[in-house]
């Protein structure tokens, strides 16, 4: 790929409860000698703006803006709504540039807020604390003296500190006892779980339902009953049909209405992130997580030259974190649906085209940062991250409804 080349990730930013405070928005850029990152940047923050608007990327949440430096103006900055809490990350080698920083002076009149990444607690690092709402720390580069040190100086001063690059769930029941206000990452999809362990009963009977409903002899009569036997069930069921993100034609009244507009494999998918949604201690993020999978992966698929097998590739992607609902193995959850070998592989092993999908997930949502060469069947890194923004765009609308 040329080192041009620019694209955008997205991570969400959790409170300890696991409730969505806001999303980042990163701009990853390949140097080169010629300086093309910066004109690269501003025609991709103008295709977003045109394409999907930055709005619809975090919703009405706070946006975590990582620009390159030169771009902390006035006149770079993308546009959200007038009351739209934006964060715009600095780090402390903007001391070292009088231009930007009288441009951050301008930004701090016009009512931007400044994070601090990479917070050290080193000289330069406080120096700029005194000008920033929020700091993040990577968690990794401390003890744990360090850190209870720094969370609790920071605090004195008024400042939200944000724990920053968390792995996994085990990772944030950890650090919690620290006190930090904020966690950064997908660490909810990666669950704290334990080989063996015996699902609850509530548990088991949904898993028991949504191997029914997802088994291919499920027609659309038999799903109907096991939607009309929960009227919470078949309510929520009609409000997500009927939500613009599905672009319905009419209003949907009936489920029978439903089938004819989306087709069985499509009411299927729904009823499956329905019925998830009424687990217990399931965060919204992982919903919203859950829908992004299954937008981006159908767009994978058609962009990939999958399209006859978009809809495996969309479920693919819906169950892909099931782990993280049932805080059981992966291969467990799977081993208990009637899905196909491909499916199976796919989930469980992350092999084949949808594995292969699935994998590049992973690497956008964790290791952004290193998928500069990421591809699939010819479509390049700027495009899958196009995908993913219009996929995490789309979900956060439906998820909504």
């Amino acid at each position: 790929m040329r080192k041009s080349e620019v694209y955008v990730g997205r991570q969400p930013v959790l409170d300890q409860n696991m409730g969505l405070f806001a999303y980042e928005l990163r701009f990853h850029l390949g140097m080169n000698p010629n300086g093309h990152s910066v004109p690269s940047t501003e025609a991709l923050i103008d295709k977003i703006e045109n394409d999907l608007g930055f709005h619809a990327l975090v919703g009405s949440y706070p946006c975590m803006l990582h620009l390159p430096t030169p771009l902390l103006k006035p006149e770079s900055i993308p546009q959200f709504g007038t009351d739209h809490l934006v964060l715009l990350e600095i780090g402390t080698e903007v001391l070292k540039d009088s231009a930007t920083l009288r441009s951050l002076k301008e930004l701090k009149l016009k009512g931007y807020h400044f994070l601090l990444d990479d917070y050290i607690d080193d000289a330069e690092s406080e120096k700029l604390a005194t000008i920033t709402s929020y700091v993040k720390i990577k968690v990794s580069h401390f003890n744990e003296l360090q850190l209870h040190l720094m969370v609790e100086k920071l605090h004195n001063k008024g400042i939200k500190v944000i724990a920053d690059a968390i792995q996994n769930e085990e990772e944030f029941d950890y650090l919690k006892q620290f006190d930090f206000d904020y966690y950064q990452g997908y660490f909810f999809t990666n669950p704290t779980v334990v080989n063996g362990n015996q699902l609850s009963g509530n548990k088991l009977n949904l898993l028991q339902l949504m191997a029914k409903v997802n088994s291919p002899n499920t027609q659309f009569d038999e799903l109907s009953e096991i939607i009309s036997q929960d009227v919470g069930l078949s309510h929520k069921l009609l409000m997500a049909i009927n939500h613009p993100a599905n672009d319905m034609p009419v209003r949907v009244e009936k489920i029978a209405d439903g089938l004819r507009y989306m087709g069985l494999k499509r009411l299927k998918f729904w009823v499956n992130l329905l019925m998830l949604s009424n687990m217990e201690d399931v965060p919204q993020a992982l919903l919203t997580t859950s829908l992004l999978n299954a937008k981006f992966c159908e767009l994978m698929a058609e962009q990939g030259g999958h399209a006859k097998e978009k809809d495996s590739y969309f479920l693919a992607g819906l169950l892909s974190n099931l782990d993280a609902y049932f805080k059981t193995p992966i291969i467990e959850v799977v081993a208990a649906l009637p899905l196909s070998e491909e499916l199976n592989l796919a989930l469980v092993k992350h092999e084949g085209p949808i594995g292969e999908v699935l994998n590049i997930l992973k690497t956008l949502q964790n290791k952004a940062d290193e998928a500069e060469e990421v591809s699939f069947e010819g479509v390049g890194i700027v495009q899958i991250s196009k995908n993913f923004l219009a996929a995490g765009a789309w979900a956060q609308e439906a998820v909504m409804a």
